[in-house]
């Protein structure tokens, strides 16, 4: 628990710290996301088919993923730029994800060995989620259920503040350093790469 709020990337780096579970699951607590997907997210990992998995929030049937019924024009917007940003996320890493943005992430602890995050707001989801890319992990994405917040409901991401970090974080680190140079050298390369598995690709 913190004393006092310093953002969503703050918040989680202190919880990261304080882990100690094989598996860490991350979770937005602003009742957009059913736990009832909690199950299905953790399959992948538990199986051994994976140790990256994303809860994409785009249905099967292709619905628009944010639904503001006292703002559509601006829900429009925000869905434009959800996928202008995910297009840049797969061509500088070479993905083909959905949604690289979903605040479900879960992953094997050890994905994050040796990592350091910075990042202290929403950013620090891209920052999560490129160095997992840059270190090879290639995610699971598992459709998740998905009841989006308006702004007048609370939803806290500022349009003209949060969306330049998101690109200034998705741009620094494709070519940043993952480690400091201390532990760069002890993990011998930057790139690590999972074993071979079915799990290329998203999840039907």
């Amino acid at each position: 628990m913190e004393d006092a709020p310093r953002g969503k990337g703050h918040a989680v780096r202190n919880g990261l710290a304080s882990a100690r579970g094989d598996i860490i699951l991350l979770q937005d607590a602003d009742l957009e996301y059913d736990l009832d997907d909690y199950s299905e997210l953790l399959r992948p990992i538990l199986a051994g088919e994976t140790s990256f998995v994303l809860g994409t929030r785009h249905s099967a049937v292709g619905n628009p993923m944010r639904h503001f019924a006292d703002a559509k024009a601006l829900a429009g917007f925000c869905n434009f730029g959800h996928r202008m940003l995910t297009g840049l996320i797969n061509l500088l890493y070479r993905q083909n994800l959905t949604d690289p943005f979903t605040m479900y992430k879960v992953f094997r602890r050890d994905c994050i060995s040796g990592l350091e995050f910075e990042c202290n707001r929403f950013d620090f989801d891209c920052e999560l989620v490129c160095k997992l890319l840059r270190l090879g992990y290639q995610p699971v994405e598992i459709p998740v259920k998905y009841n989006s917040r308006s702004f007048t409901e609370g939803k806290k991401v500022r349009i003209f503040r949060d969306p330049p970090t998101w690109i200034r974080a998705i741009l620094k680190y494709r070519i940043a350093p993952l480690f400091p140079p201390s532990r760069a050298s002890a993990h011998g390369t930057l790139l690590r790469q999972e074993p071979e598995t079915p799990e290329a690709g998203h999840a039907d």
